[in-house]
């Protein structure tokens, strides 16, 4: 324990010393882990312990982290994508979204009411979303315009106008309606952070603002819970549960019980956006892992089960040690390119990025990098194409002049 504490401390201070900015990657990950770890070992509760695997792999995991994405930071980068978007194809963005959301929700809702689950609506919205219910199996959550829905409002957000503020507004509530269409706290986060990030890029709020924010959302998160809960749960008690133990800290006791190099074939976990492609192309027999993992006990009393496994899981289960360090270095390598960029006022890396902090902020409880790609590279295509229409445009011009 000690090592892994001075270990993620020393990260901690040494990004801040670099970036002198809280919201660099290296800071946000050396920092939440420390939290974590002095948290698991000061906040009461019933967890197993841990023991050095989680340790080791975690010291690894932020020391390589912190080292290879600084070293990223630090290299020149040119300000690319700082002019403003095409706006023939924002507005095609829009209409896209005005057309495709009421579709997904008419098709939702026929759903349900074809399955009778009206009643107690928001637990049988979040069911039908992780396909929890016969018949819907495939999930409601596989949408795959919700990428362009959430970079189209970050978009109107980055280079907001006055007079397009219907378009902003509609936007804004096309997100959260479909957040709730989901049930899904990510979706929630995913909104709420990247507008706080943006917020904080343009010079509009501060770091005390994010912070207060942030834990005003855990707050809404704790009665969210409910929400999409069952009525008897709820009458029995069953929820009666530390919300800090089983989202922030449960991760960790269940990263111990993982054994290294136990995947069934190479990168099983780590390349399962790979392996999805080749599964639905034919060019593989293998199946892609399932992202929905299996529930544990993870407590002496067995009352806390948890699913997640922190942002080790699937680097250790399929490669071991070496697997967290190689991966920590390049998932390091793309965030710190991304921030610097960021920081250079590269519009459509600013939208990646405000996006992508989610996936920094929520390590303790998955990987959502490597295993959500094909998330990530229609984020960075959606965020790209406005801006590399213009340039493309303005260099025809300037060769035709």
């Amino acid at each position: 324990m000690i090592y892994a504490i001075i270990i993620t401390a020393f990260s901690l201070f040494l990004s801040l010393s670099i970036s002198k900015n809280i919201f660099a990657p290296a800071t946000i990950v050396s920092g939440l882990w420390l939290f974590c770890i002095l948290a698991f070992n000061l906040y009461p509760h019933d967890l197993f312990p841990l023991r050095g695997q989680f340790y080791t792999g975690i010291s690894i995991w932020v020391g390589v982290f912190t080292l290879s994405s600084l070293l990223t930071q630090s290299i020149f980068q040119k300000p690319n994508n700082i002019d403003d978007p095409n706006q023939s194809l924002v507005n095609l963005y829009f209409l896209i979204t005005l057309i495709t959301f009421p579709y997904v929700f008419w098709n939702i809702y026929n759903l349900l009411k074809s399955a009778g689950l009206l009643n107690n609506v928001f637990y049988n919205l979040r069911s039908a979303a992780l396909g929890d219910i016969k018949g819907l199996e495939e999930g409601t959550a596989k949408n795959y315009f919700a990428p362009l829905w959430l970079v189209t409002y970050l978009i109107e957000l980055q280079h907001f106008k006055k007079e397009r503020i219907w378009i902003f507004i509609s936007l804004l509530l096309i997100n959260l309606f479909w957040a709730f269409l989901v049930m899904s706290k990510l979706a929630f986060l995913n909104i709420i952070v990247a507008t706080l990030m943006i917020l904080f890029f343009k010079k509009i709020i501060k770091t005390r603002t994010i912070l207060i924010s942030l834990a005003v959302l855990f707050v809404f998160f704790s009665y969210f819970q409910m929400l999409r809960s069952t009525k008897s749960e709820i009458k029995n008690k069953e929820l009666n549960y530390d919300i800090f133990t089983l989202y922030v800290l449960s991760g960790m006791p269940a990263f111990e019980t993982i054994k290294p190099n136990s995947s069934e074939f190479f990168g099983q976990n780590s390349f399962r956006f790979f392996y999805a492609i080749g599964y639905k192309t034919g060019l593989t027999s293998k199946k892609p892992a399932s992202p929905v993992l299996e529930f544990i006990n993870v407590d002496k009393n067995d009352k806390t089960h948890t699913n997640v496994y922190t942002t080790l899981y699937p680097f250790f289960k399929d490669f071991g040690y070496k697997g967290i360090f190689i991966f920590a270095f390049l998932i390091g390598i793309f965030y710190g390119y991304i921030f610097k960029k960021a920081t250079k006022k590269d519009n459509p890396m600013v939208i990646t990025y405000s996006i992508l902090v989610v996936s920094l902020v929520t390590q303790f409880m998955n990987e959502a990098t490597f295993t959500t790609l094909s998330f990530l590279l229609q984020i960075l295509i959606f965020a790209h194409l406005p801006y590399w229409v213009n340039k493309k445009i303005t260099i025809q011009n300037t060769v035709e002049n």
